[in-house]
């Protein structure tokens, strides 16, 4: 509603013995008016539009999701494995790059290994190993180095992610230990990117969680831990975590299937596919995350299945990409991979060959 449409409805309903035209008093008192009124419709379509979880902002969407007790999950920081020549304070910093790191907790006092947090928050850290350097010194250190990560730092929940796990919660009935209650628990730990639920796998009363980090790889040891210690600490069964009393709760970590590929590729004339290396395993390298993801989303007996043509069609995308011939899948010129319910696909080698 614009303000000259409000001005011309406003001046049609004077009557004609009166002066409308512009410069008249009715005129100079209604044309500001319609102004503020053309606002306030504007005002009342964006009112209309935060009011709904399906359209509104990322503020109002946190309003509207607080009233059902669900809120956006925090930036976290990563925790690492660390390893020095000789024993180092808790408390002690130490620098690579841009992060900074602290020492949390020892790991094992025989090889000087230690737990170390991520000053940084977010996922940008995970990727960090190497030697370290102490920020203030330490007397008798010559080596430190971190070794692996072990919980994944994540980054704050994204407005659309957000959105989507409202309305999950909306829709699932999450009680009492059910397959949507043990989901939304484990999901809420932080590290954990993903959780698939096996009901009575061993009989009545026992729970099977398989995990992955929150950078859907297999879980790490440590978090597989923690995992354990919030749903079913030992004694198991026993009630002592979120899991009821009665249920027998394993949590395991997905198992990791490397996935190898050999494809004919057909260059365009004066191009080699050298050009195209490492597009093509930043394609299939997303295409398998994608994979993983779904595979957190499936039911307890679906499994993850590879095919051929789908890495036809990602290199075909390819800048100056002719024609894509025969593509072998970790030896086998099979036309799909197809893997068991517990395994996700993790990128091997890829090897183009020109034809």
């Amino acid at each position: 509603m614009t303000a000259n449409r409000i001005e011309k409805r406003m001046l049609d309903r004077v009557k004609d013995e009166f002066d409308r035209r512009e410069g008249s008093v009715i005129y100079d008192a209604t044309a500001p008016a319609s102004v503020e009124f053309a606002e306030l419709y504007i005002l009342a379509d964006v009112i209309l539009k935060q009011a709904f979880a399906t359209t509104a902002d990322r503020d109002f969407l946190i309003l509207r999701a607080a009233e059902f007790n669900i809120y956006p999950e925090p930036a976290t920081q990563g925790e690492f494995e660390a390893q020095f020549n000789m024993a180092v304070p808790l408390g002690s910093r130490f620098n690579y790059n841009e992060y900074n790191f602290v020492v949390t907790e020892l790991i094992d006092d025989t090889e000087h290994k230690y737990k170390l947090k991520c000053e940084q928050y977010g996922r940008t850290p995970n990727a960090t190993t190497g030697d370290i350097t102490p920020i203030q010194g330490i007397n008798g250190l010559t080596s430190a180095k971190i070794l692996k990560n072990i919980t994944p730092g994540e980054d704050e929940e994204d407005t659309e992610v957000f959105r989507k796990r409202y309305f999950d919660a909306l829709k699932s009935k999450a009680y009492g230990g059910n397959g949507a209650d043990y989901k939304e628990k484990v999901l809420a730990i932080p590290g954990v990117g993903g959780v698939k639920v096996y009901r009575c796998w061993n009989g009545g009363g026992t729970v099977k969680l398989v995990v992955l980090n929150s950078d859907y790889k297999p879980a790490a040891d440590e978090l597989i831990k923690e995992v354990e210690n919030v749903i079913d600490p030992a004694p198991k069964g026993k009630g002592y975590g979120l899991a009821p009393i009665g249920h027998t709760v394993t949590i395991e970590k997905a198992e990791p299937v490397t996935v190898n590929y050999r494809i004919e590729v057909t260059m365009m004339s004066g191009h080699t596919i050298n050009e195209i290396q490492t597009l093509a395993e930043n394609a299939i390298k997303q295409r398998l995350l994608i994979r993983a993801k779904e595979w957190c989303n499936q039911d307890e007996k679906d499994h993850v299945i590879l095919r051929s043509s789908l890495v036809t069609a990602l290199m075909v995308e390819l800048p100056n990409v002719l024609d894509v011939g025969r593509i072998t899948i970790n030896g086998a010129a099979i036309t799909k991979l197809e893997l068991k319910d517990n395994q996700i696909p993790v990128l091997g080698t890829i090897t183009l060959v020109t034809v």
